[in-house]
């Protein structure tokens, strides 16, 4: 009989996960709060649970487990490692330690572990209510980050400047808050990358380097949304056997020692990395499934799903057969409703020069963007140099456009 794999979320970017399961024989258990979710279309069963509500999740799970034993289970592009990890403990499965991932469930708790260990990341500070925010960043230089210290995919992080209304600012930050402590930290202009790559048997193996890109931010701040970036990184090996071995020590300052490990990374004015978070999933995007096995030849996701399943990863797997260039840019088009979209067409028929994942259509109503979700799309460009894949990209985010009004 071929594994039973559970795989939390159901959503778009879950599918090539569940598509590459399906490849490999196995059978595939989806869960996922919306029962017309996408991945749903290639799972054997569906389980209705929301993936953030860990105990609602488990007493599902639980019951299909009585009579249908899961060899394995994981999630891809979905901030709920937490849920992922009390599943597996409960069924006995494969995962990194609960306590350590619980930790990345509160940046708090995790830049705490960071600076307790000499683990170098950004200064902050714990906001509890509007007067101490007041206080406490005239302690700060300007500009700083608010944030939630659960949150994910950028809802309520923002840009604060001198003439920023603290009082708006900590309101809107707290919306997005679960557990009312907001984190205030330096922000540090530089470059920022975002890194992906796992422990196998107590090892960390660094995967990964993606460049990222914020030159949007002029237009978006108050509220900080990426638009891409360039993959591989464009930084020497020095530079990043740097960054790998600050992710590693950040990792295990946390307890991780298992399994996928993503980090987002600033370098600091004396060319530094510093850590800004670490999380214990593969990221979304499309990074883990389409810019690392293009640009790297590496199948991140295949072999998280067979780590899950307690299968014996050769970690030469893990090591880059090549580097190819991708550039990378997400679409911002105005709030109101869409029209049109344009442009497509020039960028040609041959898929093999791009990828394009436009989530919106004419008639929708664009949302103004204030977070990673509410960006329109994105589109990949692949090149022969570094300055080639990016100056491409550039060039069909600018082909494309939304008409709105």
């Amino acid at each position: 009989m071929s594994k039973r794999l559970l795989i939390i979320g159901a959503g778009l970017e879950q599918v090539p996960a569940y598509q590459l399961a399906k490849e490999k024989g196995l059978s595939v258990v989806g869960t996922d709060m919306n029962p017309d979710a996408p991945a749903f279309e290639f799972a054997d069963d569906r389980l209705i649970a929301s993936t953030r509500d860990v105990d609602e999740t488990l007493a599902v799970v639980q019951a299909y487990a009585e009579k249908h034993p899961i060899d394995g289970v994981m999630t891809i592009a979905n901030d709920v490692p937490y849920t992922v990890a009390a599943v597996a403990e409960i069924l006995g499965l494969p995962h990194a330690n609960k306590e350590a991932v619980r930790k990345l469930t509160n940046k708090i708790q995790m830049k705490a572990a960071f600076q307790e260990n000499c683990v170098a990341t950004p200064e902050f500070a714990t906001i509890r209510s509007l007067g101490e925010l007041e206080e406490i960043i005239e302690r700060f230089d300007f500009p700083v980050i608010l944030k939630p210290s659960d949150g994910r995919g950028s809802n309520g992080v923002l840009y604060v400047e001198k003439d920023t209304d603290l009082s708006w600012a900590f309101a809107h930050s707290m919306a997005s808050c679960g557990n009312e402590l907001l984190v205030l930290e330096d922000f540090i202009e530089g470059p920022q990358l975002s890194v992906e790559g796992m422990f196998v048997d107590g090892c960390y193996h660094c995967v990964a380097f993606a460049d990222r890109n914020y030159s949007n931010l002029p237009k978006t701040k108050p509220f900080i949304v990426e638009d891409g970036g360039t993959i591989p990184s464009r930084f020497d090996d020095s530079l990043l056997g740097d960054i790998r071995a600050v992710i590693e020590a950040g990792a295990r300052a946390l307890g991780l020692t298992w399994g996928p490990v993503k980090a987002d990374i600033v370098i600091d004015e004396n060319g530094a990395p510093q850590i800004i978070e670490l999380a214990g999933r593969l990221s979304g995007n499309y990074l883990a499934t389409h810019h690392i096995p293009f640009s790297y030849g590496v199948d991140l996701v295949g072999a998280i799903i067979d780590l899950s399943l307690g299968l014996k990863i050769d970690v030469n797997y893990l090591k880059p057969k090549y580097k190819k260039y991708l550039g990378v840019r997400y679409f911002f088009p105005k709030e109101g409703k869409i029209t049109a979209i344009q442009g497509i067409s020039v960028l040609g028929d041959d898929p093999a020069t791009y990828n394009l994942a436009v989530y919106a259509k004419a008639g929708d109503r664009q949302p103004a963007i204030n977070c990673h979700a509410a960006r329109a799309g994105t589109v990949m460009m692949r090149g022969n140099t570094y300055i080639e894949a990016t100056r491409k990209a550039e060039w069909a985010a600018k082909t494309i456009r939304f008409q709105v009004e």
